[in-house]
């Protein structure tokens, strides 16, 4: 039987009654001396007390709380310093950059930002004057405070100091995921209400792809980063030169710490990227709480691979040097060959992952550099338990800092104490929601609904139970408050009402999250109408919108499944073709449909052929199903299924043989 809290309380009252008998009898025993009582009774109630302690001692929530309490009291540390940093920053109400000039006036010729590709490197001093040339250029040309201009860009130097120096005279960047084509790209322009968009020489095919099919204006303000003019486009660096622009701080426009930064892309469930607000400040929280928890250092040199359009890299990542004044280490893209190398040649000592990434490590061949390296920590989200401990070992990694989080919301958490496979912890003490209002309500898990209880609220998850993510809303609350997204209807559709108690707020996460006895919690899947594939979110209705409206197509529906011990979920499409169409025909087809207006990464991996797709209010319970059967032949039927050949650019006609090899990640070309 379990040694309950409630089973032990029931034996301490039994035993207190006892002993209260007991000391009743002595003291009305007229031949005991008046002394011996009282010493007798004193050593009852000792005998008591002990007992008690005892009790609570053996009991299964005590030895929890003592297995968790050093974690517990570190992750309240961090909480109170990272609050009490924010609100003195709200206090003063000084934008970003003024964080960033406290850095540059500590150690102005200290390296700040290093790109791997060109060996360009700036001092903190230097990096300043770039980022005045851009606010001073952007301010002559008459951009005012809110006025929003994107950046189409791959990783560089220019990438962040545009951004900083646009937020010295309050001008908004849109971050714009660098893989979108055609409408997606489009749409991410259009909805910011951009006056400019500032991208690459090796970017700008892209954008004159989308003008020459009219999803954009012919009239769109283009300008280039780098090189020279190009036809109609101008380059700003050019610009900038020839003009002579004043390296000096800007104008102050009167900029605040609660003024909007920048829109960084969320994937949107009605079929495009949505662009989140992040404030000045809530940069400022989400950077300086990564810097916090994961103990970097100015000294420290941090190694950045992960695209700088989303939070990760672009504020966890490039944000270090703001917030802690650290060099910033910065590769164009990602290339596991090269990882180690860079890391060793340019004395990195801090890097950040996906799961992906860590996988890749793995799988190259042993070298020299991957010993020769100083990195020691290593901060970021999806490293699979299976791999934990071996990536650890093999690299020699001293510190793995695994969160979770997402860009718009208010629910983030973080792993304190390296505990494998967690991505972060909620205390298992009772009401502790008061002091950090974030937990896991229950999901039904057939239809994906939330389960309410008579009263129409939901169930809270306890230890031991998976749920949703939830953050509680407190609009009073600047640190709790959702600013959502542009789009305030999209805002809307991320929020959950009558969750706690009648009439309160919560943000929906959307994730899937399993709470352990001790209060580690474990990602376990996305809900909803989007998933994730090589550390990207992938929308199914853009995909369903790219593929219904091609005339061979009758219906089309759209999900992730788990391919062995792959992170995150391949695309998947079930498709119903119409009478007649031919079906080798129509897979060459849909694949140059695909690759042309998707980005690679939303590519549907799976084609299956099915009979008909369920429209009926089940409709959500079916979609389930087909992400239950997967690629599974044997549990498909008669359905044909093809996968993506990377090699052939196309599709190819999957058996169990091809089955097995992508289930034992044989095969991963996808």
């Amino acid at each position: 039987m379990d040694d309950t809290p409630r089973r032990a309380l029931i034996r301490i009252g039994f035993f207190a009654v006892l002993m209260l008998l007991l000391g009743s009898m002595l003291a009305m025993g007229f031949t005991i001396p008046l002394a011996f009582i009282i010493c007798l009774r004193n050593w009852w109630l000792t005998l008591f007390c002990l007992f008690v302690g005892y009790r609570i001692w053996l009991t299964d929530f005590f030895q929890r709380i003592r297995a968790t309490i050093r974690r517990d009291l570190k992750g309240l540390f961090l909480l109170i310093t990272v609050k009490r940093e924010i609100k003195r920053r709200l206090a003063q109400n000084e934008p970003l950059h003024k964080v960033f000039l406290e850095k540059v006036a500590a150690h102005p010729r200290k390296p700040a930002v290093a790109e791997v590709e060109t060996g360009r490197t700036l001092t903190f001093e230097e990096l300043n004057r770039l980022v005045n040339q851009y606010a001073n250029y952007f301010d002559a040309e008459e951009y005012n405070n809110g006025d929003v201009v994107s950046l189409f860009l791959e990783n560089s130097i220019d990438f962040f100091a545009v951004w900083l120096g646009l937020s010295k005279i309050g001008v908004v960047s849109a971050f714009i995921n660098s893989n979108l084509k055609l409408e997606p790209l489009a749409h991410s322009i259009r909805v910011a209400n951009s006056r400019c968009v500032i991208t690459s020489t090796a970017l700008l095919p892209t954008l004159k792809a989308a003008i020459a099919k009219d999803l954009l204006p012919n009239d769109t303000k283009i300008m280039l980063i780098d090189g020279e003019d190009q036809d109609e486009f101008t380059s700003l660096n050019k610009e900038i030169k020839e003009k002579v622009v004043s390296e000096q701080e800007p104008p102050n426009k009167g900029v605040k710490f609660t003024n909007v930064l920048c829109y960084i892309y969320t994937s949107g469930t009605t079929g495009n990227p949505k662009p989140a607000v992040i404030k000045h400040f809530r940069y400022f929280w989400i950077a300086m709480g990564a810097q916090r928890a994961f103990g970097i250092e100015p000294k420290d040199r941090v190694y950045i691979t992960m695209p700088l359009y989303h939070s990760a890299a672009g504020i966890m990542g490039i944000g270090s040097v703001i917030v802690a004044g650290t060099t910033a280490i910065i590769r164009k893209k990602f290339s596991a060959s090269n990882f180690w190398k860079d890391c060793a040649k340019y004395d990195c000592t801090a890097s950040q992952y996906i799961g992906e990434i860590c996988r890749y490590l793995l799988a190259q061949p042993e070298s020299k550099e991957e010993k020769q390296h100083r990195v020691r920590v290593m901060w970021g989200n999806g490293l699979r338990p299976e791999i934990w401990k071996q990536f650890v070992d093999r690299f020699e990694i001293k510190r793995i800092g695994e969160l979770y989080g997402s860009t718009e919301g208010n629910s983030n958490i973080v792993n304190v104490d390296n505990h494998v496979g967690s991505c972060g912890f909620f205390p298992i003490y009772p009401h502790i929601s008061q002091l950090y209002p974030v937990r896991l309500i229950k999901v039904d898990e057939q239809t994906g609904e939330l389960v309410r209880g008579p009263d129409g609220l939901c169930v809270s998850c306890r230890p031991g139970d998976t749920g949703e993510m939830i953050g509680v809303i407190k609009n009073d609350d600047t640190l709790l408050k959702f600013e959502g997204y542009v789009n305030k209807g999209d805002t809307a559709k991320k929020i959950y009402r009558d969750v706690i108690k009648k009439g309160d707020q919560v943000f929906a996460s959307g994730d899937i999250l399993h709470w352990d006895n001790l209060g580690y919690l474990y990602f376990r899947d996305r809900r909803g109408d989007t998933f994730r594939w090589k550390g990207e979110n992938v929308s199914t209705t853009e995909v369903e919108g790219i593929l219904q409206p091609v005339m061979e197509v009758a219906d089309a529906t759209v999900y992730g499944v788990q391919i062995g011990k792959m992170e995150g979920r391949a695309g998947m499409a079930g498709v119903v073709l119409s009478d007649g169409v031919d079906q080798q025909k129509f897979l060459k087809d849909i694949a140059v449909r695909l690759t042309s207006n998707l980005a690679s990464y939303a590519v549907p991996v799976f084609i299956r052929f099915l009979k008909e797709v369920d429209k009926t209010g089940t409709f959500k319970l079916k979609k389930l199903d087909l992400q239950k059967q997967g690629y599974d032949l044997s549990k498909c039927g008669a359905d044909p299924i093809f996968y993506w050949n990377a090699g052939e650019k196309g599709y190819t006609l999957l058996d169990d043989s091809m089955q097995r090899n992508i289930d034992e990640g044989i095969y991963t070309k996808f």
